[in-house]
């Protein structure tokens, strides 16, 4: 059995991963690099030399995605409509009812199939059983693949510190010695940053919410964890959270998994619509009406804005920093630091920035940990940018490879 990661071994995101028996060929993840997300360019050109992936001809058995992120998924649009994807229901629920609404991508016609933690998959030899993880994601899967007598764990993104903690947990009991293991590394590098859990930041956002003032917060609407900490600490210091459409169509087709998610419809959530592409969406596709039961205007924010907590997108932004100032706000920043230093918007006002923030990936002593407990033989890294870092912090045989570099396995 071979083993070719098209691309991950030397960056984070843009994951793709290849297994081939000789007679079937199965894929992990086709992702879009990190720094393809949200630029206007033809993402084909980061189409990875798969033979029968893209083109008429389906030459490919499966496509497994752990998660809905772009740098996960990204590449799914261009795939041959006829090859099986395999997805959690949630990630499914994202690709097919909410990305389409607000994106240029339509994965409706695509041939997904959904599946469960703990459920097995079987293509010829190879049997692939998913694991639900932990992940700042609405569910995250890791992968088992069995075949030709070896074990291959595949970690997806993973961590032990979020709400659902309990799910990697189960797979680091459940999951044991594989002769391979592809080890996201994702926090190396940063091994001095402070690690908090997802209740610490919501500690600290129920703080900053106490002072009398608007705050205005910038967060991934796809971050379940985090938003659901946004609208507790709303709730603690009698706040409304003001959101946009895309984050409350998220919510409200998560409800299907997840029932006690926040809603539009609740007491202290309202929208703001924004005169732009994605309300012109709504209003074609129906939606935008039964939104607008919870719609608040910029005059209405104006009038009290101490009583709101704005999550933040550039049509709202812009008003509220013409109307009050950004020093007559709080603004609140709750994503990966790293952004920051790429120009643009808030790259500028990064002085002015309160930072509260928690990686969706696993600190290293929490993957040290996981090594511990796996005991695989062998570590592959990948989605990250520091395997040389590998050897010295894992205690197994590391394997680095290159993109496009077969292995035997």
């Amino acid at each position: 059995m071979k083993l070719i990661i098209h691309r991950g071994t030397n960056e984070i995101g843009g994951n793709c991963i290849e297994f081939d028996n000789g007679r079937k060929r199965i894929v992990f993840d086709i992702g879009l690099p990190l720094n393809a997300i949200d630029e206007d360019l033809d993402i084909s050109c980061y189409k990875p030399n798969i033979s029968g992936l893209f083109g008429e001809e389906s030459g490919v058995a499966a496509v497994f995605i752990s998660h809905a992120h772009p740098d996960h998924y990204g590449l799914l649009s261009l795939i041959n409509k006829n090859i099986p994807i395999y997805m959690s229901k949630a990630a499914a629920i994202i690709l097919k009812k909410v990305v389409p609404l607000f994106g240029k991508e339509n994965y409706a016609d695509l041939n997904i199939i959904e599946i469960s933690d703990g459920e097995e998959v079987r293509i010829d030899d190879f049997s692939v059983r998913a694991y639900e993880v932990d992940h700042s994601a609405a569910v995250a899967m890791a992968f088992e693949i069995s075949g030709e007598c070896k074990r291959i764990l595949y970690s997806g993104e993973i961590r032990f510190h979020g709400r659902r903690a309990w799910r990697s947990q189960n797979l680091e009991d459940n999951v044991t010695l594989p002769d391979y293991l592809l080890l996201e590394g994702s926090t190396l590098g940063r091994e001095k940053q402070e690690q908090l859990t997802e209740y610490d930041v919501e500690k600290q956002l129920t703080e900053l919410f106490a002072k009398p003032k608007l705050s205005l917060i910038v967060f991934s609407t796809q971050n379940i964890d985090r938003l659901v900490s946004v609208y507790n600490a709303c709730v603690r210091q009698n706040k409304i959270l003001v959101l946009d459409p895309y984050s409350c169509a998220i919510l409200e087709n998560l409800r299907k998994i997840s029932p006690h998610l926040p809603q539009f419809g609740w007491n202290n959530i309202r929208i703001y619509f924004a005169s732009n592409s994605i309300t012109r969406k709504l209003a074609e596709s129906g939606d935008l009406y039964h939104y607008k039961t919870a719609k608040v205007t910029f005059d209405e924010i104006a009038a009290n804005p101490e009583k709101y907590v704005v999550k933040a997108n550039f049509a709202i932004t812009e008003k509220l920093f013409e109307k009050f100032g950004a020093e007559n706000m709080q603004l609140i920043y709750s994503l990966w630091s790293g952004y920051l230093d790429k120009p643009g918007y808030w790259h500028d006002l990064k002085d002015k920035l309160v930072y509260v923030h928690t990686s969706g990936h696993a600190c290293v002593k929490d993957l040290q940990n996981f090594v511990k407990a796996v005991k695989p033989k062998h570590i592959i890294p990948i989605h990250t940018v520091c395997k040389d870092k590998y050897t010295d912090l894992f205690d197994a045989d590391i394997i680095a490879l290159n993109d496009n570099e077969e292995m035997e396995l």
